[in-house]
């Protein structure tokens, strides 16, 4: 009886400090990323911004300032931004799906899913492979069709509306017919390029594979699996009444990336609480989509690169895998670590050619904390 009574007080003491430490540690955290965005939101351009930790299990959400210049209507875990780049992330696990259920290959050439003939995407006869459309190394240009002397002739502040106006007439059509005008400078796979006509391809592709849309895909193998219900392409009309609104350095506001035309390279748009969920799945190393997702498929030098994401590894031996992502008026950044189970996603609705430093270096600051905890 003695040793129960015992046993029993030192299971409660020990209960007691699990809960006293992981308040201290919770306190240290909202102090931490307190400051952090605190510090960020100081900024005059700073419009915005919402910050998501995963650790062992526990969420954690951080929002500052306001969802709309001028106006006090503060971001929740629930806003949603534009997430750019990033979209390609989430186009690359229907590859890796499609490759799962043996639809397609990752190195079959991109010819043999294109009707008509396309001799020059190929270079001394190797081809283009859809595992290079998704790792950045096919060689196909960041645009397609190329800007225009109407786009390149633009005032700085106005190149995004006259973005918006001539890809918004564009169609899949003129895409594929500007395909034929691609030509590679060097064999496919050898080195990387930020590419948004290459994630167009390979979104094209993967529909005509599954005869369906690419929004469909999405929902089906991605948004709905793990109830990811704030992250839609700007079409849909579910996240409209969520949506932030998004500003440049000089605080004016952008007009949001809707063009459908490039929907598949960065027309997603989702919250701190839906991608700290697509963390969730990331980190799922039983899934065999995951597993394939975060394969080693070419080395950058400074990173590595998986479908779509980057890779590098510490020396003390966590490995980290990272996305972002930027529009007009937008910036995102993602990261994650397999080995401690863990992952901080960046959402901020400002753009300039500092954002994509400043919200990196405010995750990287978070690791920092939780992986020594």
């Amino acid at each position: 009886m003695n040793k129960t009574v015992s046993l029993t007080i030192i299971a409660f003491c020990t209960l007691a400090t699990s809960v006293l430490y992981g308040q201290i540690k919770q306190v240290n955290l909202d102090t931490l990323v307190g400051r952090l965005g605190e510090t960020f939101i100081k900024d005059k351009q700073a419009v915005g911004l919402s910050i998501g930790v995963y650790k062992n299990g526990t969420n954690y959400f951080y929002n500052f300032g306001t969802t709309e210049k001028g106006k006090i209507l503060p971001p929740t875990q629930n806003t949603v931004y534009e997430i750019g780049s990033i979209t390609k992330a989430f186009v690359s696990l229907i590859l890796a799906n499609a490759v799962i259920e043996k639809k397609v290959k990752l190195d079959d050439d991109i010819r043999n899913y294109l009707d008509g003939t396309y001799p020059n995407l190929e270079y001394n006869k190797e081809p283009i492979t859809l595992l290079q459309l998704s790792n950045t190394t096919s060689g196909i240009p960041n645009w397609l069709p190329e800007f225009t002397k109407e786009i390149t002739n633009a005032s700085h502040d106005s190149t995004c509306y006259v973005i918006e106006k001539v890809y918004g007439g564009y169609t899949e059509k003129d895409f594929l017919k500007a395909l034929h005008n691609v030509v590679l400078d060097t064999v496919p796979g050898c080195k990387n390029m930020h590419s948004n006509g290459a994630a167009l391809l390979l979104t094209y592709i993967l529909e005509k594979v599954y005869k369906t849309s690419v929004e469909n895909l999405v929902s089906k193998y991605v948004l709905r699996p793990n109830q990811m219900t704030n992250t839609s392409f700007l079409t849909s009309k579910s996240s409209s009444k969520l949506l932030a609104k998004g500003y440049n350095s000089a605080g004016n506001e952008m007009p949001y990336f809707a063009t459908s035309l490039m929907k598949g390279a960065g027309g997603l748009n989702s919250s701190t609480s839906d991608l700290i969920k697509f963390i969730k799945l990331q980190l799922d190393s039983t899934k065999k989509v995951i597993n394939l997702s975060h394969q080693k498929t070419f080395n950058a030098g400074w990173c590595d690169i998986g479908l779509t994401w980057l890779m590098y590894k510490h020396e003390n031996g966590n490995r980290q895998f990272w996305a972002d992502g930027g529009t007009y008026g937008f910036g995102t950044y993602i990261i994650f670590y397999t080995e401690i189970n863990s992952g901080v996603v960046v959402l901020t609705n400002e753009s300039d050619p500092s954002t994509s430093d400043r919200i990196s270096d405010i995750a990287d600051s978070i690791f920092n904390f939780v992986s020594k905890k």
